[in-house]
């Protein structure tokens, strides 16, 4: 599936959720599409998720990471929504910490290299922080002077608006062409 596939299908998401705030639900979002999310202390603290399916699709669990911090178990879930949604085949996946990490400075926007880890990534930022609510924010506060690659305060303000942490922030934005 092409990325552009994978945002409208985020869009999709949202639009049959209502979601009309830059904080999205993605707990209930995940519930309500069928998928029980369970938050568990894994005893390796690299492992930030993962997805079970059984055969019969009957059952659908995302485990999250407890000992991370709420925006990372945000990301988390919906990284594995994404998965859920966009890779039926699949039964089961873990995803271990720093499946991505945005260099800003360079614009490298993930170190995920197969095709699937991409495209949960890209579906868990573009669900977390929709277009039609970011790009304004980021328009007007570039218009009053905001400069991406050096202003952190700023930065960790509009992450904490949409309940990301800065590093999935500057994922997205990259993706959008901002960094």
């Amino acid at each position: 599936m092409n990325l552009k596939k994978v945002e409208r299908l985020a869009n999709t998401v949202l639009e049959e959720f209502k979601i009309t705030a830059p904080h999205v639900p993605i707990r209930e979002i995940a519930k309500d599409l069928g998928v029980h999310v369970i938050d568990e202390k894994f005893n390796d603290s690299d492992i930030s998720g993962m997805l079970f399916r059984d055969e019969n699709k009957k059952l659908n669990v995302i485990g999250v990471n407890s000992s991370h911090s709420p925006n990372r178990q945000r990301f988390t879930i919906a990284h594995e929504l994404g998965h859920f949604l966009l890779h039926k085949g699949e039964t089961n996946h873990f995803d271990r910490a720093g499946t991505f990490k945005v260099n800003y400075r360079n614009s490298v926007s993930s170190t995920a290299t197969s095709k699937e880890e991409i495209e949960a990534n890209t579906f868990a930022a573009a669900i977390l922080m929709p277009e039609h609510f970011l790009v304004p924010i980021i328009e007007q506060r570039l218009s009053d002077g905001l400069d991406i690659s050096d202003d952190s305060d700023e930065i960790s303000e509009i992450a904490s608006q949409f309940k990301v942490s800065t590093q999935a922030l500057y994922f997205r934005l990259s993706k959008l062409g901002y960094v």
